[in-house]
């Protein structure tokens, strides 16, 4: 489920996710980038062609205190970014390099917390790797590893979780969503991350009936084009 909110944080952004992204299963990294590279290379949104971004299986759990075993869980997973060179500075690519998208995503993710951890993403080392296939010279990837860590400050600003207020003593249950701050809300009913580019996801109008089980999601979002403002954690509500 982490692995799939990651793709869904970097999906919901928009500069990001203006480009084709997958969502990649466990497996040897070498073998991912050949068999995947296809997926991430190809038009986004703006019609502009070049750059990718993987999600990558998470590589280690392990207790934030091996000497303690009700220590906070510590996970560490990989994204990287890949680039076709020779299509990206084109006249049709982005013209953007992949580090761009790489430093862009970090500053997200050090925001971003897990829907089932307590802590924010944070990166291990201040340094993005920046690398070239050696089996294609024209790609260019760039990678990030991060670990479940206290986030520190950086220069964006992140929304409020939504305040969620369920009424009602069994289905329909009505949920009503608060953001003050927020331009839009979006939310899901299936568990999937709420944001524009869900098809599963809901602009949020007004409350919202729940007349079955499943897992309840909101996620608050700035204006469109506000590049400073990070949208908001999920807010969640099981109904069973």
């Amino acid at each position: 489920m982490i692995q799939a909110d990651i793709f869904g944080v970097l999906a919901a952004d928009e500069f990001i996710g203006a480009r084709p992204g997958v969502l990649v299963e466990p497996g040897d990294i070498e073998s991912v980038i050949n068999t995947k590279i296809t997926k991430t290379i190809g038009k986004g949104s703006d019609d502009k062609t070049g750059v990718g971004y993987l999600v990558l299986p998470i590589e280690r759990a392990e207790d934030e205190d091996p000497s303690n075993p009700l220590a906070p869980l510590k996970l560490t997973l990989t994204i990287q970014f890949v680039e076709n060179v020779t299509i990206n500075q084109s006249a049709s690519g982005t013209q953007i390099p992949i580090r761009i998208y790489a430093a862009r995503a970090q500053k997200i993710l050090k925001l971003y917390t897990p829907v089932c951890l307590t802590q924010s993403l944070v990166s291990q080392s201040p340094v993005i790797s920046e690398f070239t296939d050696n089996t294609n010279k024209a790609l260019r990837c760039g990678q990030i590893e991060f670990t479940a860590r206290e986030a520190d400050a950086i220069p964006l600003r992140r929304l409020n979780r939504p305040q969620l207020v369920v009424t009602g003593n069994a289905y329909p249950y009505l949920v009503a969503v608060t953001s003050p701050l927020a331009a839009s809300i979006y939310y899901t009913l299936d568990g999937s991350h709420p944001y524009a580019g869900n098809k599963s996801a809901f602009p949020y109008a007004g409350p919202v009936q729940v007349t079955e089980p499943g897992l309840f999601r909101a996620r608050a979002f700035g204006a469109a084009g506000d590049m400073n403002t990070i949208a908001s954690d999920t807010a969640a509500q099981n109904f069973v």
